[in-house]
């Protein structure tokens, strides 16, 4: 009887310690992305458009890391939320495990028009967009490629539905950046969205 008892515990404690472990798995994952990316980034391969209601469902591209270098096209950061994370091309749900991904058939990174990046806000993988709705207008995002540095300024934050493709739209006369993640947590109804315009360019 007591063999069984302790069976139980230690089963309960596993149960406990999964959501955990697998978050340090997915957040090592990042790490481990960013750093071959430092070694090697391939180009960006533009592709078609994506809808908001498929960002985070979407399953055709292939396992992040499986091809690590040839997904990640750069890193975003956001000081004040202590973010750092990689930037895969293709924002499918494969890859949105470990990295950002930028939805195919908006702007490339860096140029005129609407780049939209997706991310997860979850308890399931790694930090990711989990704070992203402490930033605020005139907060500062940071998007580093293997030639740019890119600062971009908030201007806007706000809750839509994942019907709402307005998001996504530009004027052509700016280079801005859409991020977008989930809300709530948990059963998410929304996509939370974070506007920015770049301020400044540096090339490395």
């Amino acid at each position: 009887m007591k063999r069984f008892a302790y069976l139980l515990i230690v089963i309960g404690l596993i149960m406990m310690m999964y959501p955990k472990a697998k978050s340090m798995y997915y957040s090592y994952q990042e790490q481990k992305m960013l750093s071959e990316w430092e070694a090697s980034v391939d180009p960006v391969v533009k592709q078609s458009f994506q809808q908001l209601d498929d960002v985070f469902l979407e399953e055709s591209s292939p396992e992040p890391n499986k091809t690590l270098n040839k997904g990640v096209i750069g890193k975003l950061s956001i000081q004040k939320i202590g973010l750092v994370i990689p930037i895969v091309e293709g924002a499918s749900l494969k890859n949105m495990k470990t990295a950002a991904g930028h939805l195919r058939g908006t702007a490339p990174i860096g140029e005129i028009g609407n780049a939209a990046i997706a991310a997860h806000r979850s308890y399931t993988y790694g930090k990711q967009f989990n704070r992203l709705m402490e930033v605020k207008k005139g907060d500062l995002i940071q998007i580093t490629t293997s030639k740019k540095v890119l600062t971009y300024s908030i201007t806007e934050e706000k809750l839509v539905k994942p019907s709402n493709l307005s998001i996504l739209h530009d004027d052509k006369k700016e280079s801005k950046i859409t991020l977008i993640t989930c809300h709530p947590m948990k059963n998410p109804t929304h996509r939370f969205i974070v506007k920015a315009v770049l301020k400044k360019e540096e090339v490395l």
